[in-house]
């Protein structure tokens, strides 16, 4: 092939990819979803909310932070620092294949989540609202630049049925009973490798019980009640190898 033809070959080449179309805002958020599953690894740096207000009158609320690393699907490893009731708290949490251990700030011991209890951490879970399987109605907001790096911003609403679903079977044995579930959410994913960056998640839900919910003391015996929480999450470093995460021993 000569000279000239290679070029033109290439030219064309060049001129079809600029053509193509973009990806919707719903396939860009499928192969957004494939991509972070596809890491294996990311590194979650987060913040968030949980309020709670009962119908007896009782109400309360607290923040959280949140860093650390994240294998997928579903083993993490995270340092949660959170203030609740004017104090302040700072808990190393492992999740390995769906259950939860904490460390004792205290003693240093760490503890397995107690069986038939719904974990709040589970509940917002970073990694469990990366499922296609609960986003539809994915529309774009804008294209802002996240670290210095073009993304799409897309907003999109929560299957509420599903999610609903999710909850109870996070609860295990609880006698909760979960209803009125909405949900809203946001994903920033990069236009030069379709990799999520951030996602934002808002859900509300009313609850009959928190009696088999692991919450603190002061909010078990609220009764009927409805509970808001955010979470906004970044990742960064996909794919970087960590050490591994295993479960600790547990402490007698």
């Amino acid at each position: 092939m000569s000279v000239s033809r290679g070029a033109a070959v290439l030219a064309i080449v060049g001129l079809l990819v600029a053509c193509a179309p973009e990806p919707t805002a719903s396939e860009l958020t499928a192969k957004g979803i494939a991509n972070l599953k596809s890491a294996k690894t990311v590194q979650i740096d987060g913040a968030g909310t949980i309020a709670l207000k009962a119908q007896n009158g009782l109400s309360f609320n607290f923040d959280f932070k949140m860093s650390g690393d994240a294998a997928i699907p579903n083993n993490a490893r995270l340092n949660v620092q959170m203030a609740l009731l004017g104090m302040s708290f700072n808990v190393d949490t492992i999740t390995v294949d769906g259950r939860g251990y904490t460390k004792d700030p205290a003693t240093g011991k760490w503890s397995q989540g107690a069986a038939g209890k719904a974990q709040l951490n589970g509940m917002m879970d970073p990694l469990g609202s990366i499922d296609s399987s609960l986003l539809r109605d994915v529309v774009e907001v804008d294209r802002p630049e996240v670290d210095g790096r073009k993304t799409r911003h897309l907003r999109y609403q929560a299957d509420t049925a599903k999610m609903i679903e999710d909850m109870r079977k996070a609860a295990g044995t609880s006698t909760a009973s979960v209803s009125n579930a909405q949900g809203t959410g946001e994903l920033w994913i990069r236009i030069d490798d379709s990799q999520i960056v951030r996602q934002l998640v808002k859900v509300s839900v009313d609850v009959d019980a928190l009696s088999g919910v692991d919450v603190p003391a002061a909010a078990a015996n609220m009764g009927k009640a409805s509970m808001e929480m955010s979470l906004d999450i970044h990742f960064s470093h996909h794919g970087e190898a960590f050490p591994q995460i295993t479960a600790p021993p547990v402490g007698p």
